[in-house]
This record gives C-alpha cells, sequence and structure tokens, in this order.
C-alpha cells in the first residue's frame, strides 16, 4: 500500500498529520471487488490524526490541509478519496454531539467552504452512514463524475469494512 504523508501546523503548539493510503492491485480486486476493467482507477483512504489530543487545534492547520488535499486530488486524475470518521472520545465543547458527528459536521463544514470558492473542481461526493443509532459511522467519497459508475462499490466496502 502507497501512502502520501503531509503535517500541518496551527502555528500554536499543535499539528494534523494527514496521509493518503492507496490501494495496491490485489487490494482493489479482491478487498474491494473492483471490476478489473477499473483497477487503474487509483482508490486511497484519508487518514487525520491530531497530534495533541488535549490541545485545541486551530483553524489554519484544517485549511492547510483541505487546500493539501484538493492539490493531491488534482494531482490524480484518476483518483477516489474516502474518509471515515473516527469513533474515539474527542473533547469538545459540544456535548450533546457524539464525536463522530462532531468531526463530520466539521469536515463537511471545510469541505463546503472550500467547494464554494473551487465551483469548477469537479469533485461529487457520495456519502454513506452506517451502524446502530448509538454508534453511527459517518464516511465521504471523493470522486469525479467519470468515476460514478463504480463509486457505488466503494460504498459498498466502506460499509462492510465498519459494520
Amino acid at each position: 500500500m502507497k501512502s502520501i504523508e503531509n503535517i500541518f501546523s496551527d502555528n500554536q503548539g499543535n499539528q494534523l498529520m494527514v496521509a493518503l493510503y492507496f490501494y495496491d492491485d490485489n487490494e482493489k480486486i479482491n478487498t474491494l471487488k473492483i471490476p478489473a476493467e477499473y483497477v487503474d482507477i487509483e482508490i486511497a483512504d484519508i487518514n487525520i490524526e491530531k497530534m495533541e489530543l488535549d490541545q485545541p487545534l486551530c483553524y489554519v492547520a484544517l485549511s492547510a490541509m483541505n487546500r493539501w488535499l484538493f492539490d493531491q486530488f488534482k494531482s490524480h486524475p484518476n483518483a477516489i478519496f474516502s474518509f471515515i470518521c473516527s469513533l474515539d472520545e474527542l473533547n469538545n465543547n459540544h456535548e450533546n454531539m457524539p464525536p463522530e458527528q462532531y468531526r463530520w459536521k466539521l469536515f463537511d463544514a471545510l469541505y463546503q467552504r472550500f467547494i464554494k470558492y473551487n465551483q469548477n473542481a469537479d469533485i461529487q461526493t457520495q456519502d454513506v452512514i452506517f451502524g446502530p443509532d448509538e454508534y453511527l459511522s459517518y464516511t465521504r467519497t471523493f470522486y469525479r463524475t467519470k468515476h460514478a459508475p463504480i463509486i457505488h462499490v466503494v460504498g459498498a466496502h466502506l460499509k462492510e469494512k465498519y459494520n
């Protein structure tokens, strides 16, 4: 599995480590069940880790991460990226919201803000929410219009992987 990683500082003592993990051809065929005619499509999972869990993270790191992810998407014109929100505990000021929902809303807000200013980017999304009510998992897949015929296969894998 090939990976690309980057670290983004918030200039206040915290950092985000972001990685793209690309599936190799065997994983695409055997694990994801991608039809052989689509094996040339790059498929990557997005992994985001906050380095100092007990410290807040300033927006500058999130903004830089967003720009980098977009640049990676542009530099991989035949790619599909997927993101799964962690169920890990999260200290925030939203006590009535589970951590995965908070992460989802944050990631979605970043995406919506970015796409507003980059309307010609040809970035489509497919959201998959699954699991019992008390443990919902939120995923989002980013793809180009030309990849629409197989996006349901990636979504089905995400459901199966985390159910």
